[in-house]
Order: structure tokens, then C-alpha cells, then sequence
């Protein structure tokens, strides 16, 4: 079975392995990251998101993936490392569960939105991620350990490692025989943990959250695992009691309240809690739920006074009895007011697309071409509407949308055939150019 699967497969899930269980290395801080380049690095990035959205696990929604990576991108720019642009992805699971990948890929799970009651308290988590790729823990791996991991996958895929269901924090986890062969490297993953802890903790301060808030995280969940807790040895990663005290020791002088609450968070928290776990009941609702507004201002002026996108952003979300022309001025003072706020080009072009006018299609598209970030909603949506009033650009656009829910086979054959169809000059080397980017970019994937 291990010879049946691509090679870069198989590396990658030792790699998820390795971290899983710690293995002992040789390289010290500071080795280059497993002596990639920066495309190699972009380019496993890019496979990693495209081989999770397979999975069907991803939860694709602009507003969410946008407000992770601006956290994630403030706490690297703390980093004293050498580390590159960071990619996020939030999967369905409510185990309470993150990890960090090769090509500084974290996953975040949805159930840490619903323990982490602050925003300090979920960037404890983020923070703790971007520390494990800063330190670059994927670099301790002795050649004679990476080939014990090799054996020891039997077979496991990728998303196997990544569906973990885990209830702590740390890389995904494969658990099976193989864990009596582990049983030597488990100390080390422990280390790597707290040495993640103390990187965060410093990074926390400097961007300007609350390092106290890491701690009341794990003791609420050592408080939900109903006082189960069994050895550390026999866990990748210290207890949740344990963390908890061991981040407090680190924190020593902290001062201030354990994460202060935000209309922000609380709103995001709110809109997360309705959409994607309505059975439960975690999110407090918003303080702006009670404002309201004339049609002029458009905006509550409550919230105008010291403005937040994602605040106003929620609360034009939550008028469900305004009607698409309103909603859509509301959008347009936001933007006004944040013009690089992609949630809120998004939301601006799903409702122009859907209101039905004469130009509604292709004034969707111009919204669409002012998002910078790139989302698999971006492109499901910009490929429907290519095929209604932008044929030129369709195959284009489908072939992106394949590209990015993990076809690629299928984007570069669809992008080939285009090739062969009559069509102008410009039009052929778009297609052409996107042909040789993807192209590109498989080929820059480790062997």
C-alpha cells in the first residue's frame, strides 16, 4: 500500500506524524525550514489546502478565514524568526483542536470558538501555532527518525493525521500500534510544547494581548474533561492541567483581567454559534443586537464612534427584514470606511449578484476583483457568475474553482481544451500562462 501513494504524500504524513510524536533531532534553532525554498514553501502550503478541502472538512466562509489570517499575520510579524506569510484554514470538527503544518499551514478547529470565550484566550491558541512554525520543529527530524516514521505510517493518508478528533491542543495525531514505538519520543514532544508555550507568550505580549489568557484556556478544558486525565507519558502533549500551570509559571507578573471581551469576537462568536453549530449555545449575543438606525446615518452611530468592520459587518447581518438595495448601501459606507475589508466585498457582491438587475452580474464580478485575499467562496462565486455574463474569462474562472477544492487534474484539463478552442490572443495566453502556473507549482512539491 505505501508504494501505491505518491511520494509527497507519504512525506507529508510522516511530517504530521513526526510532529504528532515528537521525534528527537540533531538540527538545532535556526536550520532552514526542511531546506525548502520559499516556492517550495507556497506550493506545499497551496497542496495542504487543497488536499483539506477534499476532505470536505473546511469550513470556506470569507469572514472567518479573513479575521483568522489578520490575527495569525499580526503575531507573526512579533515572530523574531525568519518566518513566511502564513496560511489558515478552519475545519468543522468542535473538538477543542489546532495544529501547525509544513509550509506554515495551522488548522483551527471550530470547537475553539466555543471555549475560547475571548479573543486573547483564541490567540493564546494562534499564537502557540505560529510558534511550533517559528521554531521550526518540522527541522528536528534526524534522518534515521524520518525513516522510522516512514514505516511507521502503514499506509496512512494525510487526512488521516489531519481528521484527528483529538481534545488537545498541538499536531494531528495518528494513534495505533505505532505508539509502543513511540514510546521514546514522547518526552520530546512534550518539550516541544512548552518550548511553543514560552515563544507564545512573548509573542503575545508584544502584539498586544493578554499572555494570562492561554492559561484560563486550558483549565476550563481540564474542567471539561470531567477530571479525567491519565499519564503524560502516554500523551504527545502535557495534560491540560499541566499546560495550565506551566503557562501560569511563565506568565508570573502578567497583570490584567484573563482576556478582555470585544463587540468583534463576541460577534464573531455569535455569527459561528448561528451558522455552523445552531444546536448549541456558546456565543453571547453582541451588545450592537439592540441598536438600531435610521436611514440616516445608515449605520447605528453608537457604533460609528470608534469603528470596527467586523462589529458593523454583524449588525448589517443581522437586519434579516432589510431589503437588498439598503443592505447593499450599508455595505458601501462600511467600505467607505475599510475599502480592503474582504468580507464585506464579498457579502456586497453575493447580494448585487442576487438582487437581479440589469448590470447585476458583472457589478458582482468588479466587487469580486476587489477582494485581495483568495477564498474558495471567491471562487466558486466568480466562476457561477463568469458563465452568466463574462464567458471570455469562464474557463479561467471554473479552472481556478477546480484548482482550489483540490482538482487539479481536472482545472488543467479543462484549461487545455480551452486552449485548443478558437479564441483572441489575450485570451490564449491567460489560459496558457494559468496552464504553466499550476503546472508550476506541482512541480515545485518535494519528492
Amino acid at each position: 500500500m505505501l508504494n501505491g501513494l505518491p511520494r509527497f504524500r507519504l512525506f507529508i504524513a510522516c511530517i504530521c506524524l513526526c510532529l504528532s510524536f515528537g521525534l528527537p533531532a540533531h538540527a538545532e534553532f535556526g536550520d532552514s525550514s526542511l531546506g525548502w525554498t520559499q516556492e517550495q514553501e507556497r506550493a506545499v502550503a497551496g497542496y495542504l489546502q487543497r488536499r483539506l478541502q477534499r476532505q470536505g472538512n473546511v469550513i470556506n466562509d470569507v469572514w472567518l478565514e479573513y479575521w483568522l489570517a489578520e490575527r495569525a499575520e499580526r503575531l507573526r510579524q512579533t515572530s523574531t524568526s525568519s518566518l513566511g506569510p502564513v496560511s489558515v484554514v478552519l475545519l468543522r470538527q468542535k473538538a477543542f483542536n489546532a495544529f501547525a503544518l509544513p509550509g506554515n499551514v495551522m488548522g483551527f478547529n471550530l470547537g475553539l470558538w466555543e471555549n475560547a470565550r475571548t479573543e486573547d484566550e483564541f490567540t493564546s491558541v494562534v499564537a502557540h501555532e505560529i510558534a511550533h512554525l517559528s521554531l521550526r520543529h518540522f527541522n528536528r527530524l534526524s534522518d534515521n527518525n524520518r525513516q522510522q516514521a516512514w514505516l511507521a505510517i502503514s499506509g496512512a493518508l494525510l487526512g488521516v493525521a489531519l481528521a484527528s478528533m483529538d481534545t488537545e491542543i498541538g499536531g494531528a495525531t495518528l494513534i495505533g500500534s505505532q505508539m509502543g514505538a513511540a514510546q521514546q519520543s514522547l518526552s520530546f514532544s512534550r518539550s516541544m510544547e512548552s518550548e511553543a508555550d514560552r515563544y507564545a507568550t512573548d509573542m503575545l505580549r508584544q502584539a498586544g494581548y493578554n499572555p494570562s489568557a492561554g492559561a484560563a484556556v486550558f483549565a476550563r478544558l481540564q474542567q471539561s474533561l470531567g477530571g479525567r486525565s491519565g499519564s503524560d507519558y502516554w500523551q504527545t502533549h502535557p495534560r491540560a492541567i499541566t499546560r495550565a500551570a506551566q503557562l501560569e509559571a511563565l506568565q508570573g507578573s502578567a497583570t490584567g483581567a484573563t482576556g478582555q471581551t470585544s463587540n468583534q469576537y463576541d460577534t464573531l462568536r455569535w455569527y459561528i454559534n448561528a451558522r455552523y453549530a445552531a444546536d448549541d449555545d456558546f456565543a453571547p449575543d453582541p451588545a450592537w443586537q439592540s441598536l438600531t438606525a435610521t436611514p440616516d446615518p445608515l449605520l447605528p452611530q453608537q457604533l460609528l464612534e470608534d469603528p470596527d468592520p467586523n462589529s458593523l459587518l454583524g449588525w448589517i447581518r443581522f437586519q434579516t427584514t432589510a431589503d437588498d438595495s439598503l443592505t447593499l448601501e450599508r455595505l458601501s459606507l462600511l467600505l467607505t470606511l475599510f475599502p480592503d475589508f474582504d468580507p464585506a466585498w464579498y457579502l456586497s457582491a453575493e447580494v448585487t449578484a442576487r438582487s437581479g438587475g440589469a448590470n447585476a452580474c458583472r457589478e458582482a464580478l468588479g466587487a469580486l476583483d476587489r477582494i485581495n485575499g483568495e477564498y474558495l467562496d471567491v471562487f466558486e462565486l466568480r466562476h457561477r457568475l463568469s458563465s452568466e455574463c463574462l464567458q471570455s474569462r469562464e474557463a479561467e474562472a471554473t479552472a481556478a474553482w477546480y484548482w482550489h477544492r483540490g482538482e487539479e487534474s481536472r482545472a488543467l484539463s479543462l484549461l487545455r481544451r480551452a486552449i485548443e478552442q478558437p479564441g483572441d490572443a489575450s485570451q490564449l495566453a491567460r489560459l496558457r500562462a494559468k496552464v504553466s502556473d499550476y503546472e508550476r507549482q506541482l512541480a515545485l512539491l518535494p519528492s
